[in-house]
C-alpha cells in the first residue's frame, strides 16, 4: 500500500506546476486508453512537437513504427498492473520526433489517480550523448587493447626474431670466411654472403614493421603521420608506396623538423604522382649517426630536361625544408628509370 507523502506548505500548485513544466526530462501524461492529456517544454524541445499537436493524440504516434503494436500490449498490461519503473533498467528505447528521425530514450513510469481515473505519467531521458559517450570509451578501450598488443608483437620481434637473426647472419659470415680460399669454394661463398644480405634485408623489414606496430599507430606520433601521407599518396598513386624505417625515427625526430619531414614525403610523393607515371614508389627512411635521409625512389620516365635545368616549386619546397635544417636535397636520376629524391638533414 503506497504510503501518503503530506506536502510542505511552501510546494504550492504554482511551484509543482512550474517543476512539471520547466523539468529537464520529458514528462507525458497519459490516460488508461493511451491518450495523451499533457506534455512540458522538454518533451516538445526533444521530439520537435508542439504542446498542441501531441495532446488528444495517442501515445504510440512517439514510438517507432515498427513497435507500435508490441506496445500497444505492454501499455494495456501495465495499466492491469500498475507499478513505478525507473530509469536504467537496461532498456534502450526510442521516440520518434516530428521529423522522422529517432532519438534514443530512457523511461521511467508512475502511476497516478485523479479525478479522469488511473492515469500514468512518463518521465523521458534524451540518452543520446551517454550513448555516443559509451561507444567512445567502448572504441577507446578497443585501441588500448589493440596498441597493447602491437606493443607486446613489437618487443617479441625486437627481443627474440631480430636477435636470432641477428646471430644466424653473423655464423654464416663467419662461415663464408672459412670456405673461402677452399677448392670450389667460391660458388659456396656467394650464396653464403647472399643469404647474408638477405637477411640484413628481413632485419630491415622487420624493423620497419616493429615501428608500424608499435608506435606508428599512436594517436599523434610520427608513426601516424607517416602512414597518413603514405594512405593519401596511394589514392593519387593509384597503389601503396613500400616503406622502410631504420633507426630511432620516432625518439630523434620532433619538433620543427618532424613537420618538414612529413610536409617533404608529403610534397616527393606529389611530384612523383604529377610526372613520374611510376607504378612502383619506395619510401625509405633512415636515422644513422646523427643525419635522418629520406629516399623516395619510383621507376617512372625520369626527370624532364627542363625540371633539371628550372625546378618547379615543389622541388625547390624540398630544398628549402632540408635547408632550414642544414641539409640538402638532390635529385638522381637513376640508370635503370626513374628518379631517386634525397632529402638528407642533421638530427640536433
Amino acid at each position: 500500500m503506497a504510503t501518503e507523502h503530506p506536502l510542505p506548505e511552501v510546494l504550492t500548485d504554482a511551484i509543482l506546476r512550474q517543476a512539471v513544466v520547466h523539468s529537464p526530462d520529458g514528462l507525458l501524461l497519459c490516460d488508461h486508453d493511451g491518450t495523451i492529456r499533457f506534455v512540458n517544454d522538454a518533451l516538445c524541445e526533444m521530439t520537435g512537437y508542439a504542446s498542441l499537436q501531441l495532446v488528444g493524440q495517442r501515445v504510440e504516434m512517439l514510438v517507432p513504427v515498427i513497435e507500435r503494436g508490441t506496445h500497444v500490449r505492454r501499455r494495456e498490461g501495465y495499466i492491469e498492473s500498475p507499478h513505478s519503473r525507473p530509469m536504467g533498467r537496461g532498456l534502450t528505447l526510442a521516440a520518434v520526433r516530428s521529423d522522422g528521425t529517432e532519438v534514443a530514450v530512457e523511461i521511467s513510469l508512475s502511476p497516478v489517480s485523479s479525478p479522469m481515473g488511473a492515469m500514468t505519467i512518463a518521465s523521458i531521458r534524451d540518452i543520446t550523448d551517454r550513448l555516443a559517450d559509451a561507444e567512445r570509451l567502448r572504441a577507446t578501450r578497443e585501441m588500448l587493447t589493440l596498441s597493447s598488443e602491437r606493443e607486446r608483437i613489437a618487443r617479441d620481434l625486437h627481443d627474440t626474431v631480430l636477435q636470432r637473426l641477428f646471430g644466424l647472419g653473423l655464423e654464416l659470415q663467419a662461415l663464408a670466411m672459412k670456405q673461402s680460399g677452399l677448392p670450389d669454394s667460391d660458388s659456396t661463398v656467394a650464396r653464403l654472403e647472399t643469404s647474408v644480405d638477405e637477411i640484413d634485408h628481413i632485419i630491415k623489414e622487420i624493423r620497419t614493421s616493429v615501428f608500424t606496430l608499435g608506435a606508428a599507430r599512436r594517436e599523434g606520433s610520427l608513426g601516424q603521420e607517416i602512414g597518413d601521407v603514405l594512405a593519401q599518396s596511394a589514392r593519387v598513386l593509384g597503389f601503396s608506396p613500400r616503406l622502410r624505417i631504420e633507426g630511432a625515427l620516432e625518439h630523434m625526430i620532433s619538433g620543427p623538423l618532424r613537420i618538414d619531414l612529413t610536409a617533404s614525403l608529403r610534397e616527393a610523393l606529389g611530384n612523383v604522382a604529377r610526372h613520374s607515371q611510376a607504378t612502383v614508389v619506395s619510401v625509405e627512411l633512415v636515422v644513422q649517426d646523427y643525419t635522418l635521409t629520406m629516399r623516395v625512389i619510383d621507376n617512372g620516365i625520369g626527370i624532364p630536361q627542363d625540371a633539371q635545368s628550372s625546378p618547379g616549386n615543389g622541388l625547390r619546397n624540398l630544398s628549402t625544408r632540408a635547408e632550414t635544417h642544414g641539409g640538402s636535397c638532390t635529385l638522381v636520376p637513376l640508370e635503370a628509370g626513374g628518379t631517386l629524391v634525397e632529402w638528407i638533414v642533421p638530427v640536433v
